[in-house]
Formats: C-alpha cells, sequence, structure tokens
C-alpha cells in the first residue's frame, strides 16, 4: 500500500512539474496581446460594448498568481469566450491582395504553439473576423486619418499601480499595431519591443522612469512625428542648458549662435568653435548612448534636428565636459558652464535670410519659402520670369504655403507628385495603397496645380536638409515634378505626411505618421526622405553657412 502512496505522490509531482513556467514578461505579454486583439477584432467588444480598460485592469490582477502556460492557456480561453453571446455575429473578412497594402500585418504570435489547440482556434476567428466596429479607431471619411477619438485616458490614472501602467504600454502597442500604417518600416520588429517595454512599464516606480518608459516604446517607431520630451524627464535629464546653440556636422557639434552672448563667451566660446567630443566620448557615441533610445526619428540626420539648438549639451548638473577645436586649430579640453535660466537674446542668427526673395545674382532668384505668403510667391515669379535659374530654398518649415501655390507657376500639366496609403474602417493592419484623395472631387491634394500657359522655364534647385520635414517633405516632392528641377542638400526628415494623435490612459497624447507616403514610382519617402540629385556634404571646421546658395548658383551656371 505504502508503494503505490508513494508512486501516486511522484507521479502527481512530475504532472506538476511539467506544467512549462511562465516568467512575468511572458504572461504579461500574452494577456496584453489577446485583450488588443480582442479590442480591434471582436464583433462586440470593437463597438465599445465593455469598458476595455476597465477589464485589461481586471485582467492583470487576475491573472497575478498563475505561473504555468496551460494554466494561462485555460484563463485566456475563458476570456475570450465570455464575450461570446448567442447574438455575436462573426464573418470572415475576405483580402484582395491586389489592392492592399498588407505588409503590416503580424498574426504569427497567434501560431506560436504556446496557446494550445483550442485557444489558437478562437483567436484565428478573430483574427479573420470581418464584422468589426470602430468605436476604439474610427476612419473619417473626409480626411481618411483614423481617428482614436474614443481614447480619453481613464480616471484615478495611478501610475504607481503596475496595471495602470501596463496598461499604458498595451493600449499605445496595439493601437500602433493595427492602426500604424508605417509600422513595417521599423527598425526593429514592433512585437520584439514587447519584452523590453514590458521590463520599462513594469519597473518604472517613479514618475521620472515611468515617462522614460515612454520615450523609449515611442522611439522604437521611428518616426520624427513622434519627437518630444516630458517636462519630468527635462527637469530630471536635461534641466541644465548652454548659453550658445550648436548644429551638428558630421561627428562634430559647430557653435552658430549665442543665445545669451554675455554667458557664452564668459565660458570663452565662439561661433565657429567645434566640439568633437562630450564627456569624453566622440558626438555619434554620445548621441547613441544618451538620446538615441528616447528620441523618435525617421533617420539620423533627423535625429539630429531634435539635439540641435543646445539639447545635445543639456546635463542634469551644471556643467559638462567638452574637447573644443578653436579657429586656431587648438584642442581645448573645458567644462562648459550650464544654467537652469538665463535671458535670450534678440536673435542674431547671420544663417537667417531675412528678404523673402531676392536676386542672388542678375539672372539667378532666390525664394525662402520658410517666409513667403502665396501673395509673395506670385509676385517673385513675376519678377523672376525671365531669370536663367531659381534658388527654392525648403530648409525652413513652409506653414503658409500650399503644395499649388508653388507648384502652379512650376508645371506646364497637372502632375501626380505623391501616392499614399490610408487606413480602412474595420480592417486593422491593413490599407490602401495608391488611394484616391477622399476630397479629390473639390480638389486632389496628391496632383501638383500647373499652369499650361504660363509657368517658370529655367532651372529649379531646391534646397533640402535635416530641417525639410513633415509639409516641407509634402511640398518638396510637388516641386520635384518640375521638368527642371535638381534637389540638392542632405537627407531629410522622412515624415512627408500628416500626424495623427493617440490619447494614453494616463490622458497624454503620442503623434505618429498618419499616411504612407510614396513618390509616384513606389518608392517610399517614409523614413528615406527626399530623393536628392547632388549632396552636400558640410564641413565643421570653417563652416560655411552660405555654401548651399553657393552650390546652387554653380549649378544653375554650369550651361
Amino acid at each position: 500500500m505504502k508503494k503505490h502512496f508513494l508512486f501516486l505522490i511522484i507521479f502527481t509531482s512530475s504532472i506538476l512539474n511539467s506544467q512549462t513556467k511562465l516568467t512575468d514578461i511572458q504572461k504579461f505579454k500574452q494577456v496584453g496581446l489577446v485583450w488588443g486583439l480582442m479590442k480591434y477584432h471582436h464583433p462586440d467588444v470593437s463597438k465599445g460594448k465593455y469598458d476595455w480598460g476597465g477589464i485589461f485592469l481586471e485582467l492583470m490582477e487576475s491573472s497575478e498568481k498563475i505561473e504555468s502556460q496551460e494554466k494561462i492557456n485555460v484563463f485566456l480561453l475563458d476570456f475570450v469566450r465570455k464575450y461570446n453571446s448567442k447574438s455575436t455575429s462573426f464573418k470572415e473578412r475576405k483580402i484582395d491582395n491586389s489592392k492592399l497594402f498588407l505588409k503590416n500585418q503580424d498574426y504569427d504570435w497567434i501560431d506560436s504553439a504556446v496557446f494550445g489547440v483550442e485557444l489558437t482556434s478562437e483567436l484565428n476567428k478573430l483574427k479573420i473576423n470581418g464584422n468589426i466596429g470602430n468605436f476604439y479607431a474610427k476612419v473619417s471619411k473626409l480626411t481618411r486619418m483614423v481617428s482614436f477619438e474614443n481614447e480619453k485616458g481613464i480616471k484615478d490614472f495611478d501610475l504607481n499601480n503596475k496595471h495602470h501602467r501596463l496598461l499604458t504600454l498595451f493600449s499605445f502597442w496595439n493601437a500602433m499595431q493595427y492602426w500604424n500604417l508605417n509600422k513595417y518600416l521599423t527598425d526593429e520588429k514592433w512585437f520584439d519591443v514587447l519584452d523590453g517595454a514590458i521590463n520599462n512599464f513594469s519597473n518604472a516606480n517613479s514618475k521620472v522612469t515611468y515617462e522614460i518608459a515612454k520615450l523609449k516604446i515611442v522611439a522604437k517607431l521611428n518616426d520624427s512625428h513622434s519627437m518630444g520630451f516630458s517636462s519630468e524627464v527635462r527637469d530630471s535629464l536635461f534641466k541644465f542648458y548652454a548659453s550658445f546653440n550648436v548644429k551638428i556636422v558630421n561627428d562634430s557639434a559647430v557653435v552658430n549662435r549665442f543665445v545669451n552672448k554675455k554667458l557664452a563667451e564668459e565660458n570663452g566660446i565662439e561661433l565657429g568653435d567645434v566640439i568633437v567630443k562630450i564627456k569624453n566620448q566622440k558626438i555619434s557615441t554620445y548621441i547613441t548612448s544618451t538620446f538615441a533610445s528616447l528620441i523618435s526619428a525617421s533617420n539620423s540626420n533627423a535625429l539630429n534636428v531634435g539635439l540641435s539648438y543646445s539639447l545635445i549639451l543639456c546635463n542634469n548638473v551644471d556643467s559638462i565636459n567638452v574637447d573644443i577645436i578653436k579657429k586656431n586649430g587648438e584642442v581645448v579640453n573645458k567644462y562648459i558652464k550650464l544654467y537652469e535660466k538665463f535671458d535670450f537674446d534678440a536673435k542674431t542668427d547671420k544663417t537667417d535670410i531675412k528678404d523673402n526673395f531676392y536676386f542672388v545674382k542678375p539672372k539667378i532668384g532666390y525664394l525662402n519659402l520658410g517666409k513667403m505668403t502665396k501673395k509673395d510667391v506670385k509676385n517673385a515669379f513675376k519678377q523672376f520670369s525671365s531669370t536663367k535659374g531659381l534658388i527654392v530654398d525648403l530648409r525652413k518649415y513652409p506653414k503658409n504655403l500650399t503644395a499649388s501655390d508653388i507648384t502652379k507657376h512650376l508645371l506646364s500639366i497637372r502632375k501626380e507628385f505623391i501616392k499614399v496609403s490610408l487606413p480602412i474602417n474595420a480592417y486593422p493592419s491593413v490599407c490602401e495603397y495608391d488611394a484616391e484623395a477622399p476630397l479629390r472631387f473639390i480638389s486632389d491634394p496628391f496632383k501638383a496645380a500647373a499652369s499650361a500657359k504660363k509657368y517658370y522655364k529655367g532651372k529649379v534647385i531646391l534646397l533640402v536638409d535635416r530641417n525639410t520635414a513633415s509639409r516641407g517633405e509634402f511640398i518638396g516632392m510637388a516641386i520635384q515634378q518640375s521638368p527642371n528641377c535638381i534637389t540638392i542638400g542632405e537627407q531629410t526628415s522622412g515624415a512627408p505626411t500628416n500626424i495623427t494623435l493617440f490619447t494614453l490612459p494616463d490622458g497624454s497624447e503620442e503623434a505618429f505618421t498618419g499616411y504612407g507616403g510614396f513618390y509616384p514610382n513606389g518608392q517610399s519617402v517614409q523614413r528615406n526622405g527626399l530623393k536628392l540629385d547632388y549632396r552636400i556634404i558640410e564641413n565643421a571646421i570653417n563652416y560655411d553657412s552660405n555654401m548651399y546658395i553657393n552650390e546652387a548658383v554653380k549649378i544653375i551656371e554650369l550651361d
């Protein structure tokens, strides 16, 4: 009898030990994935019939003591089936591969062999369901932008509550998983960022560490429209500022403007000084170690925009060590004094062009689109109609202009200049490529305006750089359709279309690029930036702020 009892104990123990142990990260991930799939794919849940944020918190609380894969499978299976009533209507969705853009689809996790047969079957039923509501993500008929208007945050959000923090993570991650049209372009596969993000949010036991966790997950989008720091992060990590601005050139930072001249001179700083090391690290190394994980940028050039001015020199103490090459070639290692507050001088940046448009030479005109209005453009083209060439400067944001304001003076025929991918109502993870503009019957914004009779026939030199972003890139794509356009400069921001906002459970907002943007030949502009005919490579030593214009003049005068 004792032998049989001993055998039963050993047998039972072996069964218990055979269950697959789960880490907290694995468990939280599986709960968050299933919850997100239900949110955007379930016939009833997607219609907003439940307090889905509150249900996430309950789900996390109930799963806390589950420690095995087998038990979490049973738990999640019960959870999914709980919301399937007799009135729940599933309908298989049909996807036409020839018309839709499918690169953002990623449901491989469902068939990862950890969920078991029954749960996997239920999740696949959700994946192919076509009866989906638009409560949580609705595509506007007028703009074709996805709206998350019913995401309003939760009352009494408590960042000290781990489950609240994880709700922030999974709300954002799932919104991007199913509705970010440029997700396929991220450096790291979006699914693969989850483990690290779960760890960051789980352990974010202060306001600053929580905000840093948010920055890190947003940075994984590699989207220049998603840049931004909270005040808590600035006050904690970057509280003290330099009294001058810099421009990052190659692997150096050139001092290009005094913010407070008196303080800068007291620090022994001169315009044209070249900072080659910060905290004994090369500039590129320092950027990677200090900023790259916190700032979302489509490319490294866009990241440098975010770090120019004085941010790269900000610190959490009131000084920072740098190596500087002075104008006489001397290399100086010193500590620069940083300040929490100081008075700003009137802007005296010599690189700013004060005139909207002017003659560079008798036969060469210059247009600064960052300062011009529609009326200015019209007057400029009247003055420049007989010139040999035009320099069109897009290095400043063209806040007062549309693409048509410029192209109607440059093109003889109306031309498509951009293809876009647009989200589709009730089609998570799928978008329409080469979609038609929603208000095209009034005016098609994807086609450049033209004048068949009167248009400029000289050379057009388009100047672009890292500051050419968003609307600037959109307008630049239109200008490039001019038959005589030559684009010179450096890689642009790589975010050419509109911004979409998502409200997190804590009430804060995150931005991302809402459309996909492509040239007419299908080449993506998102992340890549505008096509260049000639690349300008600036030098930090003896930095020439007029290099772009000088190079443009040379090209115009070649003939």
